[in-house]
């Protein structure tokens, strides 16, 4: 689930510490503060996955492809989109895990919440992928790239919005208790 996305969370953190580092010219105390970020980045993400997959498992709620086209039988009033189109189908392969909330949004409500609070919310950014050479994203702030992360698991078919809105929320939260507790600055 979320190896993927915690790798591109990391590789943009280290893209815009190297940035920041080379603009300040302070490399020794640079070195320890961008290890700082991301410990607690990935702390955070870890921490986010874990109560992502515990809710998961708590809630064990119908993915889209399940649910929307059963949706006549089941009467489900929030479900509007397609609803009891028996022959819907999601455009990206169903994951074999409840629906509820996103992994994605989750781990990365968390990363978005630790770089913000080390860089700013309006850092521009641009993201590039492994396996699509060539194409990259770019962002005004991580709020946009949790706007993107949250569509394309909509627009895919794998979540329903609620599942990405909830799962950002966790990952902020645990991503602001992981700034108040762990990892703090010695002084």
């Amino acid at each position: 689930m979320a190896a993927t996305i915690r790798y591109l969370w990391n590789h943009v953190a280290d893209v815009l510490l190297d940035d920041d580092a080379s603009q300040s010219g302070e490399h020794r105390s640079s070195l320890l503060e961008s290890a700082r970020v991301l410990a607690v980045l990935d702390l955070a993400m870890a921490e986010a996955a874990i109560a992502c997959w515990e809710a998961k498992y708590t809630y064990v709620t119908w993915r889209p492809v399940t649910a929307i086209p059963l949706e006549a039988s089941i009467g489900n009033p929030g479900i509007v989109v397609n609803a009891g189109d028996a022959t819907w189908m999601p455009l990206f392969a169903t994951p074999a895990h409840p629906e509820y909330p996103s992994g994605h949004s989750t781990v990365s409500g968390a990363a978005a919440a630790v770089l913000a609070s080390f860089l700013g919310e309006e850092v521009h950014f641009t993201m590039d992928n492994d396996l699509l050479i060539g194409v990259t994203r770019s962002f005004r702030s991580f709020s946009q790239a949790l706007d993107e992360v949250k569509n394309a698991r909509i627009f895919a078919g794998i979540h329903f919005p609620f599942a990405c809105d909830d799962g950002q929320a966790v990952g902020d939260k645990v991503a602001h208790w992981v700034l108040d507790h762990a990892l703090l600055p010695a002084h």
